[in-house]
C-alpha cells in the first residue's frame, strides 16, 4: 500500500457550469482522468468520491489503479464527500490530499513539495501556497481522519483544519493553479487557455 493518498471529490451537480465538471476535456482526455494521473505518477494512492451521475464517471475513468467511493450525501454538499472519502482510507496511510475535481491543473512538482515538506514534518498539514494565499490540495495527516470523519457540528473542512492550525506547515509554490477552479464555462475556457499557454 503506498504512503500517501488523494481524495479527488467528484460528486457535485456542477449547476453553475452547467456541464458536467469531471468530463470536460482537457488536451483529449476528461479532467477527472488527467487529475488521477497527475497523482498515480507520484506514486498516490488515488480515491475517487463520486455521488451525481456516479455510475457514468466510474465507467469513463481510464485507469484502473483507483478507488472509487459512493457518497450517498452528496446534495448535502462538499464536506458529505470528504467525510465519506475519509472514512473510506484505509489506515496504512501516512497522509492524505484533499481534491476538488474543479482544481484540475495543479503540477506534480508542487504535489512533490508538500511530501518532501511532510516527510521532513510529519504530523503537520502541509498547505500550498502561492503569493501569501493557501491553495489546493492539503495534505492531512492520518492522526485526523477521526477528527473529520466524525464532525457532527455545522462547518467545513476549513473549519476542522482552523481548530489545528497548531499543526500548520506551509509550503511555497510557483504555481498559480493551486488557486484556480473552475465554476462557470468562462473559467473552464481560461483553465483551458492557461494549460494550452503551459
Amino acid at each position: 500500500m503506498k504512503s500517501f493518498a488523494v481524495l479527488i471529490l467528484a460528486a457535485g451537480y456542477s449547476r453553475r457550469m452547467g456541464q458536467f465538471k469531471p468530463l470536460l476535456d482537457i488536451d483529449g482526455e476528461t479532467i477527472i482522468d488527467h487529475l488521477i494521473s497527475t497523482f498515480l505518477k507520484i506514486r498516490i494512492e488515488v480515491y475517487v468520491v463520486t455521488g451525481y451521475r456516479g455510475q457514468e464517471l466510474m465507467t469513463s475513468v481510464k485507469n484502473s489503479e483507483v478507488t472509487f467511493i459512493e457518497n450517498p450525501d452528496y446534495a448535502y454538499g462538499m464536506f458529505t464527500s470528504i467525510q465519506a472519502g475519509v472514512r473510506s482510507l484505509k489506515s496504512g496511510h501516512k497522509a492524505f490530499f484533499v481534491m476538488p475535481v474543479d482544481i484540475p491543473l495543479v503540477k506534480s512538482p508542487s504535489i512533490r513539495s508538500l511530501l518532501n515538506a511532510y516527510r521532513e514534518h510529519p504530523g503537520k498539514i502541509i498547505y500550498p501556497m502561492f503569493h501569501t494565499k493557501r491553495g489546493h490540495p492539503p495534505l492531512i495527516p492520518m492522526t485526523l481522519a477521526p477528527v473529520i470523519a466524525e464532525w457532527e457540528r455545522d462547518g467545513n473542512l476549513r473549519d476542522i483544519l482552523s481548530t489545528h492550525e497548531k499543526l500548520a506547515y506551509e509550503v511555497d509554490v510557483n504555481d498559480e493553479n493551486i488557486l484556480l477552479d473552475m465554476n462557470t464555462v468562462a473559467d473552464y475556457q481560461a483553465l483551458l487557455k492557461r494549460f494550452h499557454n503551459q
